[in-house]
Formats: structure tokens, C-alpha cells, sequence
């Protein structure tokens, strides 16, 4: 489980480090996702980015160009599930928001160092506008398998799902999301996802005036 959220951290940061420029015309789905994987590494190489004193601006870093690579929207649609079709478009705008911030919170709040791990291009396998795009991550002894899956938005490819040795991330938050709208509305969703962002940052607040 450690390892899994482990990957699934290093994977996000993938996900919000994407090139700033637009893709290239006629760029595949490999190519991109290797685009912003090895801006990843550049990134995660320079000790910088490490320092408690940089950790907010590299959030924020990420964060900002973080639309230009992945369909947050689309993410959270997919996670939420049939019952987005019935949502305002204003509920859809303050779930999309919150559960960017909760991702944040979840997943880059120790961001991983990059200590040489080799990743591998496997394979993309592409479907109309929707495509997959098979990696390899070998980090020391073990060897992690992801499933990029992308598809064309506004003429180039955008990431709205990571599926890493067998868990995706959005079908985990779905599971989670439906459980809640079988008993509740959308705004009690919201009202909970808020409610983990406020205590995972107490619980960052408390750690640091304790350190």
C-alpha cells in the first residue's frame, strides 16, 4: 500500500508537470506523456525543489502548468460518474476546484526526489480519440507497471487517468464519490471533500509547530 501511494504521488507530479508549450502538432500520446515525464526529471533533479523553503512555489509551479497537460475537469467527471450529468454547471466548476486542491493535498505534499529511477516507453495503443499509453518504471529491485490514459481535447492529448500496478486513480475516487451520492447530494460531497482538505492542512499545521 506504501509503495502503491508512493507511485501514485511520483505519478501526479507526472501529471502536473506537463510542458508549458502546447503539443506539437501530430504528437502521439507517447510522446506526450514522455514529454512530461522527462520535464519531470529534470525538474525533480534539481535539489531546489526539494527545500522546505521552495515547497509551496514548486506546488504552485506545477499547479500553473498543470491545465496546459491534464483535463481536470474531465478527471473529476470520470470520478464522480453518472451523477455529474445532472449537476449544475457551477456544482461542476466547485468540485473540479476542490478535488484539484484534495489531490494536491493527498499526493504532493512531500514531493518525491528523483534518485535514478529508469523509466521505460513501452507501448501506446490508441482508440479514436481515447489511447493508452503503457510505462515502466524500474526502481531499484521492482519493477512498476502504469497505464497512462489520454484523449484529445481540443486537438492534442490530455492525461484524465493513471493506473498504477492495478489501481486507478480515478476509479478509487469514484468508488469513494458514489458511496457518498448514494446516501447524499452533490453539495454533501463537496461539503466532505472540503472537510479532508481542512483536516489534512491542520494536520500539516500541527506537524510543523511541533517540528
Amino acid at each position: 500500500m506504501v509503495l502503491k501511494k508512493t507511485v501514485l504521488s511520483f505519478l501526479l507530479v507526472v501529471l502536473l508537470s506537463g510542458a508549458v508549450q502546447a503539443a506539437p502538432p501530430g504528437q502521439t500520446p507517447l510522446e506526450r506523456v514522455k514529454e512530461g515525464a522527462e520535464k519531470l526529471i529534470s525538474m525533480l533533479s534539481d535539489p531546489d525543489i526539494l527545500t522546505p523553503e521552495n515547497h509551496d512555489a514548486s506546488i504552485s509551479k506545477l499547479r500553473a502548468v498543470a491545465d496546459q497537460y491534464i483535463d481536470f475537469g474531465l478527471v473529476t467527471k470520470f470520478a464522480v460518474g453518472r451523477a455529474w450529468l445532472d449537476m449544475t454547471p457551477q456544482m461542476r466548476t466547485d468540485l473540479t476546484e476542490a478535488f484539484i486542491k484534495l489531490l494536491e493535498r493527498s499526493y504532493l505534499k512531500r514531493i518525491p526526489a528523483y534518485e535514478g529511477q529508469e523509466v521505460l516507453y513501452k507501448s501506446e495503443a490508441i482508440s479514436g480519440e481515447k489511447s493508452k499509453v503503457l510505462v515502466e518504471i524500474i526502481d531499484k529491485d521492482k519493477k512498476i507497471i502504469v497505464e497512462f490514459r489520454l484523449r484529445i481535447i481540443q486537438d492534442k492529448w490530455m492525461i484524465y487517468d493513471i493506473v498504477a500496478e492495478g489501481v486507478s486513480l480515478v476509479m478509487n475516487y469514484r468508488s469513494q464519490f458514489q458511496e457518498v451520492l448514494r446516501k447524499g447530494t452533490p453539495e454533501d460531497l463537496l461539503q466532505i471533500i472540503q472537510d479532508r482538505i481542512e483536516i489534512i492542512d491542520r494536520q500539516q499545521q500541527e506537524k510543523e509547530q511541533a517540528s
